[in-house]
């Protein structure tokens, strides 16, 4: 992750670029700010950036350097990552102590060592203190990085110690941006960014919420598709029809609620991916054998194959779902 890359913090990156390119990098830097705007990422791509064997031009990461491979994929031997541990509440003394004695040590490779922190208000009174012992007195090797959704829980006296930095929530344009980069239909994107607020980690949930929802709206459709009433299955077609891309997501998903119901007709419920519509699924398995399960199955992936070629989405669905309904039992 290069700091070229990151959206919708351009004032905090800014601030760093013009940091690295004047050589005059803090010690200590508190990044401020809601969840899923960007902190954690900013705060690696920096680490990144003053690892790099190889930088470019401006001081940003290469991203193509054996230092840069490994921050990326989490095993740099000089990075290092602090949190609460899994069954703790805060950040300990001890672990900050351990972060102490890990700075003390010269790099392994990079030409400095870096931690993270996060979330830093989970730092108890003993720990906090602890820390900034070291922010007082740091070592000349290391950069420190505190994340933080509410700074006015650390003590004033850290917080005077780092370089505050405050990110802001993204604009829903990023967001919408941000979410078709990872592959989101552009219409959906668009539509669930406003109800992002300026929070990537948000949308994501938004987004698994949506698919739920999508979920159980197309077993419904299958459902439907088993009323024998031509209407019934035509009406069920139009309610989740939708341009090429859009169809084709729509038949990924039947494809994973297929899978399951062949799943419990063969062997129970062992192993289905939608275990949350467990009642559902049961009841629109125990309509077909286990033969016609899986010829369903084989013709929506056949019927995908014909939408990503020249098929018409909507008439492929009216198919599929026709065909569908012939294959419940006694057809």
């Amino acid at each position: 992750m290069s700091l070229s890359v990151i959206k919708g913090q351009d004032r905090v990156l800014d601030a760093l670029k013009r940091s690295i390119a004047a050589n005059r990098v803090a010690h200590a830097y508190l990044f401020e700010g809601p969840d899923g705007c960007g902190r954690r990422t900013t705060a690696l791509a920096l680490m990144q950036a003053l690892f790099c064997k190889e930088p470019l031009d401006g001081g940003d990461a290469c991203g193509n350097c054996s230092s840069c491979r490994k921050l990326a994929s989490g095993n740099h031997p000089d990075l290092h990552l602090l949190s609460p541990l899994p069954d703790k509440r805060d950040i300990s003394i001890e672990q900050i102590r351990e972060l102490q004695q890990q700075l003390s040590l010269r790099p392994f490779e990079a030409k400095r060592k870096a931690c993270l922190i996060e979330p830093a208000e989970r730092m108890n009174e003993k720990s906090a203190n602890a820390l900034l012992k070291t922010l007082e007195e740091p070592p000349g090797h290391a950069i420190i990085v505190l994340l933080s959704t509410q700074a006015d829980l650390l003590l004033s006296t850290i917080r005077s110690r780092c370089q505050h930095l405050r990110f802001s929530p993204l604009d829903d344009g990023v967001v919408a941006d941000l979410l078709i980069q990872q592959g989101m239909d552009p219409d959906k994107a668009r539509e669930l960014a406003p109800l992002a607020e300026g929070s990537m980690e948000r949308a994501s949930t938004l987004e698994e919420e949506s698919d739920a929802v999508r979920r159980q709206e197309l077993l419904t459709v299958l459902s439907k598709a088993s009323s024998r009433q031509v209407a019934t299955i035509f009406d069920a077609a139009e309610s989740v029809a939708g341009g090429r891309e859009e169809t084709l997501s729509t038949f990924n998903l039947l494809l994973s609620l297929l899978r399951d119901l062949l799943l419990i007709r063969s062997c129970g419920q062992i192993g289905i991916a939608n275990g949350f519509l467990n009642n559902e699924l049961t009841v629109e398995a125990s309509r077909f054998t286990p033969a016609g399960m899986m010829e369903a199955l084989e013709r929506c992936l056949e019927t995908r194959r014909a939408i990503q070629g020249n098929a018409n989405p909507k008439l492929a669905l009216e198919r599929f779902l026709l065909a569908y309904d012939r294959l419940r039992k006694g057809v």
